[in-house]
């Protein structure tokens, strides 16, 4: 979508790195109006993509530095098409093919587990898109001094997401596709997706801080959907912290985390719901729920629900069981299976 942009791209991404950078360089020497908008901070390459961007001719801003991040992952090109998900354009989050392949005929590459979407000839779909974005690019500004200097990266351990599936391709109306923009309006709607649900609600999340009101919500929507007999299921990205996990034990939802080394680390931020799908840049945090620059997708096909579920289903399946770490005798660490209660706290 990136390389064949003839007249404009606008990218609003918490994180670009090198291996996505060079599509945007080059797509402003060929004439292209770029504009690149990142989260003010200097880690995973955002400074030397910022240099490249504006030395090929385009614009680079930059948001969120202070109470709200610019964590949203927004691609809208030629004002036609438009694409959200859950990855930063990082190599961690979005390893590509060398030989532009896609799964499943590209060899599995390691990174994090992702969810994307993408809309070609969407009309008013990346109309939104774009109007959000120019709210957003007129509060940005030019990064600022201490972009001189780049930040030392640290890379997460992530493994090799297996089995990878080729791209669904479906035809939609107008009527069938949503995106909602602000962390609060996406906890929101994802509330609201799960009080309705009457078969599923899967989640996947990289992690859960109970302490955050607007988390401690979905939760309970998660709990309540379980009592009318919802299957209502909970996928972490990794172990939880383990003073989140007493909390995590009583929520009344099965819960289960990723491990990297049995398959990858999961940062796919999304929800199942019966016939729908919601895809989000959003953390279940108070930023993620709130104040931060967020962005989703919502998805009222069958077809790309069960699509999503399946992957979902997947990863479920070769997931850990949520565990409590009992700690006796220093250097005893001893592991205990949970099995949800009919009756939580």
């Amino acid at each position: 979508m990136l390389r064949r942009a003839r007249w404009s791209i606008d990218a609003a991404v918490y994180e670009v790195g090198p291996s996505y950078a060079w599509i945007l360089s080059e797509a402003a020497r060929a004439g292209v109006r770029v504009r690149v908008l990142l989260d003010d901070h200097l880690s995973d390459g955002n400074v030397s993509t910022s240099r490249d961007v504006e030395r090929a001719g385009g614009e680079c801003r930059v948001l969120g530095r202070g109470a709200a991040a610019a964590h949203w992952k927004l691609l809208v090109v030629d004002r036609t098409h438009v694409a959200t998900g859950t990855g930063n354009l990082i190599w961690r989050d979005a390893p590509r093919d060398r030989l532009r392949r896609v799964p499943p005929r590209a060899a599995a590459l390691r990174g994090t587990r992702e969810w994307w979407a993408v809309g070609a000839e969407t009309g008013r779909l990346a109309l939104d898109a774009e109007s959000a974005f120019d709210v957003a690019w007129q509060r940005a500004r030019p990064p600022g001094c201490r972009w001189r200097a780049r930040a030392d990266v640290t890379h997460g351990a992530v493994g090799i997401p297996t089995p990878q599936v080729a791209p669904l391709r479906l035809t939609a109306g107008r009527a069938r596709l949503q995106m909602v923009f602000g962390g609060l309006p996406v906890a929101l709607a994802i509330g609201r997706y799960i009080e309705r649900a009457r078969q599923r609600a899967l989640v996947t999340v990289p992690y859960v801080h109970p302490r955050a009101t607007a988390v401690r919500r979905l939760v309970g929507a998660l709990r309540c959907a379980a009592s009318r007999g919802v299957d209502s299921r909970v996928l972490l990205g990794a172990c939880p912290r383990p003073s989140d996990v007493a909390w995590l034990r009583a929520a009344g939802v099965a819960i289960r985390w990723m491990d990297a080394a049995t398959s990858t680390r999961g940062h796919a931020k999304g929800l199942i719901a019966d016939d729908v799908v919601i895809i989000s840049s959003a953390n279940w945090s108070s930023a993620g729920c709130g104040r931060n620059w967020e962005a989703a997708l919502i998805v009222r096909i069958a077809a790309a629900a069960a699509y999503y579920a399946a992957a979902w289903e997947r990863d479920w399946a070769a997931a850990e069981p949520l565990t409590a770490r009992v700690w006796g005798v220093p250097g005893a660490d001893m592991l205990r299976p949970w099995t949800p209660s009919k009756t939580p706290p």
